[in-house]
Protein backbone atom coordinates (compact mmCIF):
# COMPACT_ATOMS: atom_id res chain seq x y z
CA UNK A 1 0.00 0.00 0.00
CA UNK A 2 1.59 3.40 -0.80
CA UNK A 3 2.08 6.58 2.07
CA UNK A 4 -0.44 8.51 1.93
CA UNK A 5 0.46 12.16 1.42
CA UNK A 6 1.42 14.44 4.70
CA UNK A 7 3.54 16.96 5.72
CA UNK A 8 6.43 14.19 5.05
CA UNK A 9 5.62 14.13 1.48
CA UNK A 10 6.82 16.41 -1.15
CA UNK A 11 5.15 19.57 -1.62
CA UNK A 12 2.78 19.35 -4.24
CA UNK A 13 0.02 21.86 -4.36
CA UNK A 14 -2.38 19.87 -5.75
CA UNK A 15 -2.62 17.69 -3.20
CA UNK A 16 -1.85 20.30 -0.46
CA UNK A 17 -5.14 21.47 -0.92
CA UNK A 18 -6.82 17.92 -1.24
CA UNK A 19 -6.10 17.05 1.99
CA UNK A 20 -5.35 20.16 4.00
CA UNK A 21 -7.85 23.22 4.75
CA UNK A 22 -6.79 26.31 5.97
CA UNK A 23 -3.20 24.39 7.22
CA UNK A 24 0.04 26.07 5.34
CA UNK A 25 3.66 25.78 6.81
CA UNK A 26 6.15 25.63 4.77
CA UNK A 27 9.46 27.15 3.11
CA UNK A 28 10.70 28.44 -0.22
CA UNK A 29 14.59 27.71 -1.02
CA UNK A 30 16.25 30.38 -3.15
CA UNK A 31 15.34 28.18 -6.35
CA UNK A 32 11.70 28.46 -5.76
CA UNK A 33 11.24 24.70 -4.51
CA UNK A 34 8.32 24.30 -1.86
CA UNK A 35 8.91 22.19 1.31
CA UNK A 36 7.05 21.12 4.08
CA UNK A 37 8.42 22.67 7.65
CA UNK A 38 8.52 19.98 9.37
CA UNK A 39 9.55 19.72 12.53
CA UNK A 40 9.43 23.50 12.13
CA UNK A 41 10.52 26.07 10.38
CA UNK A 42 13.20 27.48 12.30
CA UNK A 43 14.65 23.16 12.26
CA UNK A 44 14.18 22.93 8.82
CA UNK A 45 15.97 26.29 8.31
CA UNK A 46 19.15 24.56 10.75
CA UNK A 47 19.22 21.47 8.97
CA UNK A 48 18.96 23.35 5.55
CA UNK A 49 21.96 25.31 6.18
CA UNK A 50 24.05 22.32 8.04
CA UNK A 51 24.00 20.44 5.60
CA UNK A 52 24.62 22.77 2.83
CA UNK A 53 27.54 24.23 4.55
CA UNK A 54 28.87 21.27 6.17
CA UNK A 55 28.76 22.66 9.48
CA UNK A 56 27.47 21.28 12.78
CA UNK A 57 24.60 22.56 14.90
CA UNK A 58 26.76 24.31 17.31
CA UNK A 59 29.13 25.88 14.76
CA UNK A 60 26.21 27.42 12.93
CA UNK A 61 24.88 28.41 16.12
CA UNK A 62 28.38 30.26 16.99
CA UNK A 63 28.22 32.14 13.84
CA UNK A 64 24.77 33.73 14.83
CA UNK A 65 26.12 37.34 15.50
CA UNK A 66 24.87 39.09 18.44
CA UNK A 67 22.01 41.20 17.03
CA UNK A 68 20.36 38.18 16.16
CA UNK A 69 20.40 36.67 19.25
CA UNK A 70 16.38 37.49 19.99
CA UNK A 71 15.39 37.43 15.96
CA UNK A 72 17.08 33.79 14.96
CA UNK A 73 14.15 33.20 12.68
CA UNK A 74 15.33 36.23 10.35
CA UNK A 75 19.34 35.80 10.40
CA UNK A 76 18.32 31.94 9.35
CA UNK A 77 16.00 33.27 6.44
CA UNK A 78 19.12 35.65 6.11
CA UNK A 79 21.65 32.91 6.04
CA UNK A 80 20.16 30.47 4.17
CA UNK A 81 18.27 32.62 1.55
CA UNK A 82 14.66 31.07 2.07
CA UNK A 83 11.39 32.20 2.97
CA UNK A 84 9.15 30.85 5.78
CA UNK A 85 5.42 30.71 4.99
CA UNK A 86 2.67 29.96 6.80
CA UNK A 87 -1.00 30.54 6.12
CA UNK A 88 -1.32 33.88 6.50
CA UNK A 89 2.42 35.35 7.40
CA UNK A 90 5.66 34.97 5.01
CA UNK A 91 9.33 35.62 6.89
CA UNK A 92 11.91 36.63 4.61
CA UNK A 93 15.12 38.74 4.59
CA UNK A 94 15.08 39.04 0.61
CA UNK A 95 13.37 37.21 -2.29
CA UNK A 96 14.46 35.61 -5.45
CA UNK A 97 12.39 35.73 -8.68
CA UNK A 98 11.71 32.18 -8.17
CA UNK A 99 10.64 32.47 -4.86
CA UNK A 100 8.47 34.96 -5.90
CA UNK A 101 6.80 33.03 -8.03
CA UNK A 102 6.42 30.00 -6.12
CA UNK A 103 4.82 32.55 -3.56
CA UNK A 104 2.07 33.61 -6.32
CA UNK A 105 1.18 30.05 -7.05
CA UNK A 106 0.62 29.35 -3.17
CA UNK A 107 -1.79 32.49 -3.69
CA UNK A 108 -3.47 31.45 -6.44
CA UNK A 109 -3.93 28.07 -5.61
CA UNK A 110 -5.66 29.88 -2.31
CA UNK A 111 -3.31 27.99 0.01
CA UNK A 112 -1.75 31.77 1.14
CA UNK A 113 -4.35 33.96 2.35
CA UNK A 114 -1.86 36.98 2.14
CA UNK A 115 -2.66 39.93 0.07
CA UNK A 116 1.27 40.94 -1.38
CA UNK A 117 0.84 44.72 -0.67
CA UNK A 118 -0.18 43.64 3.40
CA UNK A 119 3.66 43.38 3.72
CA UNK A 120 5.71 40.83 5.30
CA UNK A 121 8.11 40.27 8.30
CA UNK A 122 11.13 40.90 7.05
Amino acid sequence: MKDKYSVHSDFDIRKHKKHFTDYLEVIIHPDGSIHYAVPSHQEYMIRFICKRDGVTRAQLEARCPREYYFDFMTWLCKESGCVSVWSDMIQAVSFTRAQVKALDQLREANVLHLDMAEGFAC
